[in-house]
């Protein structure tokens, strides 16, 4: 709907005036000799001869304009006479007026002038034409006159002007002359033979003859009807009548290069006056113009006159000027061929039904339409529907061309047509597709249905302020309150017009308001409001959104001038002509700039609140290198298809794999946009959110994230890839992704697109970004959010148009190993692997998916990992059966070529997640622990390699129980320590009470005995040397230390859980030694209590006294107490000296009371 070639300057209103002058050529159409004199009556005595009146003016000076200025011209008549028009031209670039007042001063007195009315303006991108018409005022010679134009709305340099009148000057006796190479002279006086009847009189006030296409086929003969004579002059030229029956309408178009054959009864003449070889005819309008036309002298009876394209109309009147007769008795014939008449193509019809939409309209996703017209210019006399297609970068056309020109196109929700207002065809109209009819248009085929003219209601006048307000209407939306349409370019005045389809009736509404948007579209949720962007005219270079109530005829706006898109992108011309405006399936608004130029703009916008005072405004984005057009327009259904015709697009994002490339470690995703429907999707844009705390965004130097191309799985049509240069017919998908220059810093976006996507069809888009690295290099690569967010152009869900990485966590179950029933020393450490979707506001997500998911255990080197076991937990709590992992690992838990979705929390009942159980086995020698060790960087203290480190969010390995997981290049640890909680062991030394063997002894503890106590070997197990001794190095001594209580010695550190051997190296005096080490092991209860059982030689009992320091009011620290009986010498014989034989155990075993001793936690 845009009108952006040269054209009728708006409506403006005056400020305040600058004297001034111009000067410009005159850019007229016709000749600029104007005719004589009114033709007058056959007969009449040709006794004065009148002439064009002369003006003059004042002053031509150069004058500067600068914003708020206005401008006069002032003159003078150098004659006497009548004035019937005044043409003023300035030389310029172009003006743009902030008002809409002009005063006219003719000797003294103002006379009204109005554009519409009696006020053309006419602009070029060289100059302005101001014509005023109608004035038939009477001058004096010498009179002043003085036009004064409204204020400027921007600086002009205005150089030169020119000044034409039209008019006759006072009547000057004459007398006749020689006009003639001929023979005879053409007489000053004639009498008439001819019985002619009255004769319409063509004004002095000739127009510019106005063109027109002929839209006849076939030949007919037309012989013109001879209606005398016309005195110009002192020549008497002849006059012609086109019979009624000739004309269409009305009106008859005759084609360039026409041929009328002049013959003459006598002899005739030709001037040699090049002024004269014209002619007079009346146009469409019932105005008289004057065409050039070239005269050839057949014979001095013939003549043939070629004419030039015009259309004759009002009394069908022509005036051969060129020509005129000799004796009065000469009699003129006249005739031409022109194509054959034929009826109208589309004559006014009925308003056609409600109509149900087709899987046709949507075969490239939900339409856009858009009309333009050919040619490109002023001479347009054909217009093409089309669907845009890719994002806007194509059309696709819909159905045959038709000649309607038309605009202010509209799509009626209620009867799923669209609606649109014929414009003039051509440069002056055609009579069988006349300006200002209400046209009704199939969106599937193209074809148009004439409803007829627009009328006032209950008249047959027209509703429109002015005449270019019904020619060009540009402008044109339904809302909930109607069909609304305008002219809102410079050549109308803006005002706003709603009709009523129904009757094909319109009316001006909301007053004197007015609207600077050049064309409109509505939010499906707000339908009552209309957003367009105003043209430079009145938003000069800013980019103003205009909405207006349709309730109220409110006017509102905003200055979006700086918004920009995510990825920084603003809007490169603001002040474009904004002739294209639709509603996107999805919600939000489109425009694009119209014009015969190449490489238009188009963007989309999303209005949020769009009933509040502060709307937000999110530039969605903005699409480069449209087709370019002239008069243009575009509409759309406000309501989304049937479910049956909508499309579904669905996003995936996977992170694939971590590698080096170019010695630069890299991370790469890939982005699946894939139709799940059979029906085609008109496709969309995606952001790529770069983590960018833990990978490099875009940059304009240095690691940037990149676009690597199009994955494998992506479709091939009609055998080729995806491309950002698919477009037109046999191409690909069209696809791409733009990635910024990161000029002004790390840019975290990355914008791709898709065009029209067919039916489960799917682009793949591979992205990779460098690592980044901490202080110390190491490579960081904790999962962080990271998404995609799909903005579909047609209307779906949207339950599937943002899809995030999957991150996972590393979750330790155990808080310490766990024993292994029935296994010596050997135990079980297990750990959660959850993958799920990343828990962070605005990443609200559809599936997620991963691929590759590993699980390694790096446990410290004390503990030798035997294999594991893994039981997978899906998002609907459903379990499976365990996996079995022999080895060290790594362990697999999920491939790559089988990823795995997860459904989104809360469908159906998901969790959002998925948990692999591992639990791994091993076993520990605890002979490897100590209590020094630290990871490299780290302070001594504290220390200890059965501890868990952490650095950058990561355990470090071959410390505690550390166990690593990975997909894609992501990793997460945890750690389980091993926390020995270490407990002190006191051992007494009492005698055997075989009455009460089970009885802990608190008298009579036995002095002189001595001990050796070994803890067991990685298997339990005590090794002996080739001499019988113990071996240390696998069964190192535990350390003990003496007590105030005689009887008493204190085993200092011991690890619980831990396996140890009592031995007794020397028994008090009268008692035998133990016959055999004591095996037993040391551990605590789930209420802290110390816990020692005799595993060979005795049984054991727990006691929750006190050790000796502690008193009843502050037993802080509880240690495992642990009685060896000795037996008298006697009782048993003794079978062993001081070394490792068979011996008994004589006692009540092994007591052990206490909890939380000692408790320390290896490191």
């Amino acid at each position: 709907m845009s009108w952006t070639d040269s054209h009728l300057v708006e409506p403006v209103a005056y400020r305040w005036r600058v004297v001034g002058a111009f000067a410009a050529v005159l850019a007229l159409v016709f000749s600029v000799a104007a005719p004589a004199a009114l033709p007058g009556f056959i007969g009449a005595v040709a006794e004065a001869q009148t002439t064009a009146l002369r003006v003059e003016l004042d002053s031509a000076d150069q004058l500067s304009l600068t914003v708020g200025d206005s401008a006069t011209f002032e003159g003078h008549f150098v004659d006497a006479g009548t004035v019937e028009e005044l043409e003023f031209t300035v030389e310029t670039a172009g003006l743009e007026f902030d008002g809409s007042a002009y005063t006219l001063t003719i000797d003294g007195e103002v006379i009204p002038v109005r554009e519409g009315d009696n006020l053309v303006v006419k602009s070029t991108s060289s100059s302005v034409t101001f014509r005023i018409a109608g004035l038939s005022t009477d001058v004096p010679a010498g009179a002043a006159f003085s036009l004064k134009i409204p204020a400027v709305a921007e600086e002009s340099e205005l150089s030169g002007m020119s000044v034409d009148v039209r008019g006759v000057a006072e009547e000057t006796t004459s007398t006749s002359s020689p006009e003639s190479s001929e023979a005879l002279e053409a007489p000053s006086e004639v009498t008439e033979p001819l019985d002619i009847a009255d004769v319409d009189a063509a004004p002095a006030r000739l127009m510019a003859a106005p063109n027109i296409t002929p839209y006849a086929a076939g030949d007919r003969t037309i012989t013109m009807v001879n209606d005398g004579y016309v005195l110009k002059g002192s020549r008497y030229i002849p006059n012609f009548k086109i019979p009624s029956g000739e004309l269409f309408g009305g009106q008859l178009s005759i084609p360039q290069g026409t041929v009328v054959t002049l013959k003459s009864s006598v002899n005739s003449y030709l001037s040699t006056n090049p002024d004269d070889l014209t002619i007079y005819y009346t146009g469409a309008n019932g105005g008289w113009y004057e065409a050039k036309v070239t005269y050839k002298r057949i014979s001095a009876k013939e003549y043939q006159v070629i004419l030039p394209q015009i259309t004759i109309g009002g009394t069908a009147q022509i005036q051969f000027k060129g020509v005129h007769r000799g004796p009065d008795n000469t009699v003129f014939t006249a005739s031409f061929t022109v194509p054959a008449k034929e009826e109208c193509q589309d004559p006014v019809t009925s308003r056609q039904p409600k109509r149900e939409l087709t899987p046709a309209e949507f075969a490239d996703g939900s339409p856009v339409y858009v009309v333009t017209s050919e040619p490109a210019g002023r001479t347009r006399d054909t217009s093409v529907l089309r669907r845009q297609i890719d994002q806007g970068r194509d059309y696709r056309q819909v159905g045959e061309k038709t000649p309607w020109v038309y605009n202010s196109l509209a799509f009626n929700s209620s009867d799923n047509w669209l609606y649109a207002v014929s414009q003039i065809r051509g440069e002056n109209g055609d009579p069988c597709y006349p300006a200002g009819h209400l046209l009704q248009i199939n969106p599937a085929t193209g074809v148009v249905h004439n409803l007829g003219p627009i009328l006032t209601s209950g008249s047959t006048g027209t509703p429109f302020e002015t005449s270019s307000d019904r020619d060009l209407l540009n402008a044109g939306v339904y809302t909930s309150e109607g069909f609304f349409v305008a002219n809102t370019s410079t050549s109308g005045t803006r005002r706003l017009y709603r009709i009523d389809v129904d009757n094909v009736t319109a009316k001006r509404v909301f007053g004197n308001q007015q609207s600077f948007s050049e064309d409109w579209a509505v939010l499906p949720q707000a339908q009552k409001y209309m957003w367009g962007f105003q043209s430079r005219s009145q938003a000069g270079d800013k980019l103003i959104l205009e909405r207006i109530d349709t309730q109220t005829g409110a006017v509102k706006t905003w200055d979006l001038t700086g918004i920009k898109t995510l990825d920084g992108r603003t809007i490169s011309n603001p002040s474009a002509s904004w002739g294209k405006a639709w509603t996107y399936s999805n919600g939000n608004l489109g425009f694009g700039s119209g014009s015969s130029a190449a490489n238009q703009l188009g963007f989309e916008l999303k209005i949020s609140n769009p009933d509040s005072e502060s709307p937000t405004f999110e530039l969605v984005n903005i699409m480069n290198n449209l087709p370019a057009s002239f008069n243009t327009d575009a509409a759309s259904d406000l309501v989304p298809p049937p479910p049956a015709l909508q499309s579904n697009i669905a996003v995936k994002k996977q992170r694939s794999e971590t590698k080096a490339v170019n010695g630069e470690v890299r991370t790469f995703w890939t982005i699946s946009v894939e139709n799940t429907t059979a029906n085609a999707s008109s496709g969309g844009t995606f952001w790529e959110y770069l983590p960018t705390d833990t990978h490099y965004g875009v940059n304009a130097s240095g690691p940037t994230a990149k676009f690597e191309g199009f994955g494998p799985g992506s479709t091939l049509v009609n055998g080729r890839n995806p491309g950002p240069n698919e477009i037109g017919p046999g191409a690909g998908i069209y696809a791409g992704m733009t990635v910024p220059s990161g000029a002004d810093g790390e840019s975290r976006y990355m914008k791709g697109y898709v065009g029209t996507l067919p039916g489960h069809a799917k682009v793949e888009y591979v992205v990779s970004a460098p690592v980044r690295t901490d202080k110390y290099g190491n490579l960081k690569t904790v999962c962080s959010p990271n998404k995609v967010a799909f903005q579909a152009t047609d209307g779906e869900a949207g339950s599937d148009n943002v899809a995030t990485e999957a991150c996972f966590s590393k979750v330790a179950v155990d808080s310490a190993p766990q024993p292994v029933p029935g296994a010596a020393n050997e135990y079980t450490a297990k750990y959660n692997v959850v993958v799920a979707a990343p828990d962070a506001p605005g990443f609200d997500t559809n599936e997620v998916i991963y691929g590759k998911l590993t699980d390694t255990p790096k446990f410290v080197g004390a503990a030798t990992v035997t294999g594991a076991t893994v039981v997978f937990k899906d998002e609907f709590n459903k379990t499976s059966q365990p996996q079995s992992y022999q080895g060290a690992g790594p362990y697999e838990l999920n491939k790559n070529d089988t990823p795995k979705i997860i459904k989104p929390k809360g469908v159906n009942g998901s969790s959002g997640q998925h948990v692999y159980e591992v639990t791994v086995r091993f076993k520990l020698d605890r002979t490897k622990l100590n209590s020094t060790s630290v990871p490299a960087g780290y302070p001594s203290q504290p220390a200890g390699n059965s501890r868990c480190y952490t650095k950058d969010g990561l355990h470090e390995p071959n410390f505690g129980l550390m166990n690593e997981a990975e997909m894609g290049g992501w990793k997460d640890t945890s750690c389980i320590p091993l926390e020995t909680k270490q407990m002190d062991v006191l051992l007494e030394k009492v005698s055997y009470d075989p009455a009460a063997p089970d009885k802990i002894q608190t008298d009579e503890l036995l002095d002189g005995a001595q001990f050796t106590v070994h803890r067991g070997d990685a298997d339990g197990n005590l090794k002996l040397n080739a001499d019988g001794t113990v071996n240390t190095d696998a069964n190192p001594v535990v350390k003990q230390s003496t007590t105030t209580t005689t009887g008493r010695v204190k085993l200092e550190g011991l690890d619980a859980p831990g396996v140890y051997y009592l031995i007794e190296t020397k028994a008090p005096n009268g008692y035998n030694l133990l016959p055999a080490p004591i095996k037993f092991s040391t551990e605590w209860d789930q209420n802290g209590n110390a816990v020692i059982k005799v595993l060979s030689g005795g049984t054991a009992i727990t006691s929750s006294r006190c050790a000796e320091s502690d008193t009843a009011a502050n037993c802080v620290k509880k240690v495992g107490i642990l009685q060896v009986a000795d037996i008298t010498k006697g009782a048993l014989p003794k079978t062993g000296g001081e070394g490792v034989g068979l011996w008994a155990l004589a006692g009540a075993a092994i007591v052990a009371a206490g909890c939380l001793a000692l408790r320390r936690r290896r490191v």
